[in-house]
Order: structure tokens, then C-alpha cells, then sequence
């Protein structure tokens, strides 16, 4: 009895995932506007009840999706950097480890790209913005911190190099990826 419990609880967790892995994909090709539940149901097939029964609306779905896309990105660009001492060193491997998201995982990349001035200015999504803004606060800080401690250059506006970190994304040839983070290296970081 206790591993059909198991089981039908991994089941449902499978499915739920698959859900959401299709609702990411959908919404990164064609955006929130652009998607319908029955779209998604396609994709994740399954039927559209059965989305409905874990996400009561396409706009908790959708925010479900953005807050895991968030996360997921956290957890790759500061996950390993946390106990880093060495500031310049810590903003060198967030900078490669967020081009290297933005190049490896397209989904996510992409979604963030259509998505996140949706996400700022509307205000259904409270949760969702709340995330992206301490994601952005996170980075902020990051650069904040450096500057305090003399690794980043005097007259970066931490709020300032944040929005331009987080704007890499809309870069449309992503083939230039790599000389812009060494640009933003030379250009956040002081010779050392």
C-alpha cells in the first residue's frame, strides 16, 4: 500500500513536471499572449482538465513557469560562486556562467527574453516580479559588494551594470556573446 502511494505520488509529480516543461517551451516560442492551455495540453499530452487540476488559470501556470525559470537560473549563476572571497573572480564566473545559460538553455532564455517587461509592468503577476526583482537585487549586490571591496571600478552604478547585465539576453546574435562578457569584465572590473 505504501509504495502505490509512492508510485501515484511520483506520477503525479511527473506529469505536473511535464506540464510545466511544456507550458516553458510553449511560452518561450511564442509568449504569454500567444499561447492557449490547449496548446500546452498538446504538448505535455495531456488533456486540458487535467492542467486545470494542478493550475487553476493559464496565468498561475505561467507564473509557476517564470518563478521555476528564475530559480533555475539562480541556482546556476550563484550556486557554485557563493563562497568565492576573490570579487573579481565571483563576477568573471557569474558573467561565463550566464552566457553559458543564455547559449545552453534557450527555453528559459528565451522565455525571460519575451517575457520580462511583461512581468515588470503587470501586475497579475506579483510573485513573478517579486522573483525577477530579487533576482536582479542578487546581481546588484553581487556588483555592490565588489565595489566596496575595491575589485570593481569606482564610478560603476551597481542598479545601472545590473540592467545591463540583465539586457545580454535581447542580444540578437548570440555569436557575440563572449566578446560581450569580456566587455563587461574589462569594463565592471579594475586591473589588478
Amino acid at each position: 500500500m505504501v509504495f502505490e502511494v509512492l508510485d501515484l505520488g511520483r506520477k503525479i509529480n511527473l506529469t505536473k513536471q511535464r506540464i510545466l516543461e511544456a507550458a516553458k517551451l510553449a511560452f518561450s516560442k511564442k509568449g504569454y499572449e500567444g499561447v492557449s492551455i490547449d496548446e500546452i495540453a498538446q504538448l505535455a499530452n495531456v488533456r486540458k482538465s487535467l492542467i486545470y487540476y494542478y493550475f487553476p488559470s493559464k496565468e498561475v501556470l505561467f507564473e509557476e513557469v517564470w518563478v521555476n525559470s528564475i530559480n533555475e537560473l539562480e541556482n546556476e549563476l550563484f550556486g557554485e560562486n557563493e563562497n568565492e572571497s576573490n570579487y573579481a573572480v565571483k563576477i568573471k564566473n557569474f558573467l561565463r556562467r550566464y552566457i553559458d545559460f543564455l547559449t545552453s538553455k534557450k527555453a528559459i532564455s528565451e522565455l525571460i527574453r519575451r517575457e520580462k517587461t511583461n512581468i515588470l509592468d503587470h501586475e497579475t503577476w506579483k510573485n513573478a516580479k517579486k522573483r525577477y526583482e530579487s533576482f536582479l537585487s542578487k546581481i546588484e549586490e553581487m556588483i555592490s559588494e565588489g565595489k566596496k571591496k575595491k575589485y570593481v571600478n569606482e564610478n560603476i552604478e551597481p542598479e545601472v551594470a545590473t540592467e545591463m547585465i540583465a539586457s545580454v539576453d535581447s542580444v540578437p546574435r548570440k555569436t557575440l556573446l563572449r566578446q560581450i562578457e569580456k566587455m563587461l569584465v574589462n569594463v565592471l572590473l579594475k586591473e589588478r
